[in-house]
Formats: C-alpha cells, structure tokens, sequence
C-alpha cells in the first residue's frame, strides 16, 4: 500500500517539476487551467503529507533541514552565479535581482525558482501555530481562509511583504486544503480507484469551464491572485493530476524526477540560462528554440541528481544537518 501511494504521489511531484521546468523554459502550456496549475500542485502536495512532528520547535528543526537549508545554500549560489556574470559577461545578465540583498527587499533571485522553498516554509509554519493553537476545526478553517484573504489584500494593494511571508499567506488554503485531502481515501487503493480517469476528467472540465467563463489569474511567485475562482481552478486542475497519476501509478522518468524534485527546482533555472545562450549561438535554427532548451536543461538537471545526492546531500534535504534537541 505505501509503496502505490509514493509511486502515485512521485509522479505527481515529477509532473509538476516537468511543468515548472519547461514552463521556464518558454514552452507554452496549452491545456486550459493548467498554466495555473503549477505552484498549486506544490502546495497541495506538500500540505498532503504535513505533519506537526511533536510541536513548533521540532517542526521548525525538521523544516529548517528538508526546506529552509537548500534554499539558503541555493540562494548563495545564485547570487556567487549572479556576480560572476555581472563581472565576467555582463552582456548576458539580464535579470531584475540585485544581490544577495533580495531576500528582503526583491520579489526576483537570480536563481528565482527557490522562491517557493522560503514560502513554503512560512506555510509550515503558520499551518503548524493554527493546528497548535485552534483545535476546533470550523475555526481553524476560517484562520485559515482570513490569512488567504489578508495576503490576497496585501498583493492587490501592491504591499511588500520581506521572505515572502505575503505569498505564503496567500497560498496557506491551498496548502491546508491538501492537508484536509489527506483525511479522504486519495491516497491509498480503494473501490473507487476504478473511476479515477472519470474523476480526473470530470475535474479537467470543471476547471475548463471556469477558465472559459470566469476571470482569473495567480501568479503566486509576485502575489498576484484575481477573481473568485482562481482556488477554484486551481484545486480542480490539481485534483485531476491526482486522479490521472493514481490511475498510470508510475512513468520512469517523471515519477524518477518527482521524488527528488527539489534538486531540479534548486538547479533548472541556472542550468537553462546558459543552455539558451549557447543554443542561441548556433546557426541551426531546428535546435535553437524553447523546445530544445527544454529538453537539454531536463536532461542536464536529471544528471545533477545523483551528483547532488552524492556530495551534498545535506543541502538537497536528503540528510539532516541540524539534529532535533
């Protein structure tokens, strides 16, 4: 049973890094309520599987390690990446950050993808402080839905929040809502698994019908969320991923890049800049094209794997480097 659920889940984590991936890469996403899809798949998923571990201080120690640690080792080499080129090849930087000062004050690193692993962090956190202090669940959901609704204010008044604590108020329902998912039988094989392709599409249409007639936007990364069925799309496009990837189980590549996710989020962004440079340089117009680039920086992030899990795998969260006192 556990081994299907991380088969399932694994490849849902690898079918959201591909999005991500390619979506950097200048690849269009033409399936309608996917392009949003992305950052909350990542969300959902990573709400699926929280846990309090004891409290506040044994949370904030296993989170620190599996989350807060690649970040911070990721953003250090971005910004050595970052003043590299600004010295060697300033001709080539053309990026909106400014230095190892981002953090606080600039939505764009140079290495910008990892600006999920300082959000999803706070996520964790708030989560974890209303799970400790609301036991009653009506009013830990309306918490819940008030600091969604708060950080959703702070983005359209166009407010600064430092570290992203803005962004993660504003995707905390869609991280609680995978929490909540959890409690359901999505996770383990039951009688209803026979459905799942219906299901999957059903929510596919549900999603398609609101995209068709609603207005919406989320740029979760810029705290940008506009009209009320934003969450709506959202969780119904990620809801059918879930039911697709439950019913394949698994597809090698995917489901391989999926379980270490976070070393291709970490890497991509540096490995598709140059990879577009250099293509760029060539005279044969059939490789020189955002299909190609993708293609060569998923392979190239794939083989930075078992290299980062090899030599620094404290800072890819498959080692802890802080113990829990």
């Amino acid at each position: 049973m556990a081994t299907q659920r991380i088969d399932f889940i694994d490849l849902a984590k690898g079918v959201c890094i591909f999005l991500v991936v390619i979506g950097h890469c200048g690849v269009p996403i033409n399936i309608p309520g996917f392009e949003i899809v992305r950052m909350p798949l990542y969300f959902i998923l990573s709400g699926l599987f929280f846990k309090d571990y004891g409290g506040i201080k044994s949370l904030t120690i296993k989170k620190i390690n599996k989350i807060l640690i690649p970040f911070l080792f990721f953003y250090i080499i971005g910004n050595i990446a970052f003043f590299a080129i600004k010295y060697i090849a300033p001709q080539y930087l053309i990026t909106n950050a400014r230095g190892i000062l981002d953090i606080f004050n600039n939505r764009q690193f140079f290495n910008g993808p990892i600006w999920f692993l300082l959000c999803l962090f706070w996520c964790n956190i708030y989560f974890c402080l209303i799970s400790i202090y609301i036991k009653r669940e009506s009013i830990r959901i309306a918490t819940v839905c008030g600091i969604g609704a708060m950080g959703w204010w702070l983005g359209k008044q166009g407010i600064f929040v430092p570290l992203f604590l803005d962004v993660a108020m504003t995707a905390l329902p869609l991280f609680t809502f995978g929490y909540y998912l959890k409690k359901s039988n999505i996770l383990y094989p039951n009688k209803y698994d026979k459905y799942n392709i219906p299901i999957a599409i059903t929510f596919w249409a549900i999603a398609f019908f609101l995209v068709t007639t609603t207005h919406y936007r989320l740029s979760l990364h810029y705290n940008g969320l506009e009209g009320w069925s934003t969450y709506i799309i959202s969780i119904a496009s990620v809801l059918s991923i879930l039911f697709l990837c439950k019913s394949i189980k698994r597809l090698p590549f995917i489901s391989y890049i999926g379980r270490y996710s976070i070393v291709l989020l970490c890497v991509h962004h540096m490995i598709y800049r140059p990879v577009k440079v250099l293509l760029q340089a060539t005279e044969i117009s059939a490789i020189n094209n955002e299909y190609s680039v993708a293609a060569v920086t998923l392979l190239l992030s794939a083989l930075c794997i078992p290299l980062c899990i090899k030599y620094i795998p404290h800072f890819v969260a498959q080692k802890d480097l802080i113990k829990n006192i």
